[in-house]
């Protein structure tokens, strides 16, 4: 056997003089302990004010999803908002203004205004302004969610994403 020890490789690493180099930690544990108080930080930031639906009162849920920023359409008892822009005003529930094809007119034309206004803006990229945040009561019969949400796809929002209260 020849007079050199075997290495664990797990034995720290030599420099070119033969002393062993060390590592500061203290430098990796200050940059670790920035790195988790900025995700912990930024997590619990995921929180939306909600001004005109003050009186709307979301569904629960469990979901740990983060918002998205898209176009919201608020829908209460008594009235429905786009972007905080009253639109319409609902009758314990349902819809008035509907048009003969059971369609919400200033609904639509809104909707298409403010998606115009924000592409001419470049405020958000188009796949992000195809979005609708749904903001609807609980209490709401079917019947009106369905006309909302049929009358934005009429104005060209398909995608959805509806606002819910955390239990």
């Amino acid at each position: 056997m020849s007079g050199k020890k075997k290495r664990s490789p797990f034995h720290g690493a030599e420099d070119d003089a033969g002393a062993p180099t060390r590592i500061n930690l203290t430098a990796l544990m200050d940059i670790l302990s920035n790195i988790i108080f900025f995700l912990m930080a930024s997590f619990g930031a995921q929180t939306l004010e909600l001004t005109s639906a003050s009186k709307v009162q979301l569904p629960s849920s469990t979901s740990e999803l983060t918002l998205k920023m898209s176009i919201s359409v608020a829908v209460g008892m008594e009235e429905m908002f786009v972007e905080d822009e009253p639109v319409g005003r609902l009758d314990k529930g349902a819809l008035v203004g509907l048009d003969e094809a059971r369609f919400h007119p200033r609904l639509e034309e809104t909707l298409k205004r403010v998606r115009a206004e924000r592409l001419a803006k470049n405020e958000q990229k188009k796949d992000a302004d195809e979005v609708i945040l749904f903001i609807a009561d609980r209490r709401l019969e079917f019947n009106t969610i369905d006309r909302v949400m049929k009358t934005c796809a009429r104005a060209g929002f398909t995608k959805f994403r509806f606002a819910v209260s955390k239990k």
